[in-house]
């Protein structure tokens, strides 16, 4: 069986970490098939941890805005090469809009925080809800227009990450000596106002930077403080992997993403499962079809 993740996220790594996320859940449920990540050229050179990432060009295609030409973009022709039996989007269904119907395989929706009309589509791109078997809602939502819901999908769980002392060997700080640590993994500008809540004694974990450590939450469970964004995956971790009343929250304003609302919503939520897992479960257990 050949899995594809497709995402057309380009404000921070979220949307390619959350393809790591399932590639990991899939490993640990015992899928012995293929699986391969499809999104945006990314800009992080901690990102090359991603060895099924393949580039694909998105926004630049016009042929994909066209019923009549978009099955000869260079992304239907990725899609084609690799032929999933299953197609697992993140959140962007508008490129895959006209490339579908010409896609023999089954499609999922997976959904987080969004605009109310992002289910409803622009003129002239309308949302055909028939063209997934499953939309799933992947975190708390208010109107998620969605037929299921799972918990959030987080990249590693509590017994995967780095032993306690293992950040602080690391990065050279002592026992005893408080931790403070500003995560950042979105737009250029941000880490600026993170580091001047958090302090100058602050220690910095920029995606950005080449030796950064990835994925991040890995190491998080020595920080005695973490000052970061609202984003879907720092949230999700911080309460997925126990470190949430120690993270003070930044949200900033993005175009399809309300991360003022997602505090709002889920602030104390305690996920009772990874996602990830629920859905690589759904995958081996019952295929696609």
């Amino acid at each position: 069986m050949k899995v594809a993740y497709y995402t057309a996220g380009t404000v921070g790594a979220g949307h390619q970490v959350r393809g790591l996320a399932i590639e990991r859940a899939l490993a640990r449920a015992g899928f012995a098939g293929e699986y391969r990540i499809f999104g945006p050229a990314l800009p992080f050179a901690a990102a090359q941890a991603l060895k099924a990432y393949e580039p694909v060009v998105v926004e630049t295609d016009p042929l994909l805005r066209d019923p009549q030409t978009a099955h000869t973009s260079r992304l239907a022709g990725q899609l084609r090469d690799y032929a999933p039996d299953l197609l697992l989007v993140d959140m962007f269904w508008g490129p895959l809009r006209w490339i579908l119907s010409g896609l023999d395989c089954e499609a999922w929706l997976l959904v987080r925080i969004c605009p109310p009309h992002w289910l409803t589509g622009p003129p002239g791109l309308p949302f055909q809800s028939s063209q997934y078997a499953r939309i799933i809602a992947v975190e708390p939502m208010r109107e998620r227009g969605t037929r299921e819901a799972i918990d959030p999908l987080v990249v590693c769980n509590p017994d995967e990450c780095r032993p306690p002392g293992a950040l602080r060997e690391r990065l050279g700080i002592p026992n005893g000596r408080p931790l403070s640590v500003v995560l950042h993994a979105g737009q250029r500008g941000e880490l600026e106002q993170l580091s001047r809540v958090a302090g100058t004694e602050a220690v910095v974990l920029d995606l950005f930077e080449r030796e950064a450590l990835f994925p991040a939450a890995e190491w998080l469970s020595d920080a005695d403080r973490v000052v970061t964004g609202g984003g879907y995956n720092a949230f999700w971790e911080a309460h997925w992997l126990g470190y949430s009343q120690r993270t003070e929250w930044m949200p900033f304003r993005r175009t399809i993403d309300d991360q003022a609302l997602r505090l709002e919503l889920s602030r104390g939520t305690v996920p009772r499962r990874n996602g990830a897992d629920t859905l690589a479960c759904w995958i081996v257990e019952g295929g696609a079809g």
